[in-house]
């Protein structure tokens, strides 16, 4: 088994990808577990260490920490969103906004499942070997310029 199908790029997962969530909406997102996300996470938890470990901090109240964490650290941008048929502006603030709304746990959920996607922070690297790629049947190098069609 050859491992570097699991290689990713790690400025992609810090600094976040693009990605399409439906029409033109598009979302940037870092990944899920990024050094961002589990420093701000650790931190938020810190206070609530011994609750945690005794089973006795509502589910909700963790939600809330995660969620604040993710809006900081993983979705980092969007573009094309409305709420309403009204555009949404990215900020910190409104992410964070939107992602608490309970009627918005769908989104919120969305965004965590993307942002935990192993395959869109490696796409680049893959991309890249294709286009570095010879192509034997055009019979050109690999060092040969011009546009496939």
């Amino acid at each position: 088994m050859d491992i570097a199908k699991f290689r990713i790029d790690p400025a992609a997962e810090d600094e976040g990808v693009w990605t399409a969530l439906g029409g033109d909406a598009e979302v940037r997102l870092a990944r899920i577990g990024n050094r961002r996300y589990r420093e701000a996470l650790a931190a938020r938890l810190k206070p609530y260490r011994r609750a945690i470990r005794a089973g006795s901090m509502p589910e909700e109240a963790i939600e809330k920490l995660v969620t604040e964490a993710v809006c900081e650290t993983v979705l980092l941008d969007w573009r094309n969103l409305e709420l309403d048929g009204e555009p949404v502006p990215y900020s910190p603030a409104r992410a964070l906004e939107l992602l608490s709304d309970p009627a918005m746990r769908d989104l919120r959920d969305l965004v965590v499942e993307l942002a935990g996607d192993m395959e869109l922070y490696r796409a680049r690297e893959l991309e890249e070997a294709e286009k570095n790629s010879p192509r034997s049947s055009r019979g050109r190098s690999s060092g040969a310029k011009g546009s496939a069609s």
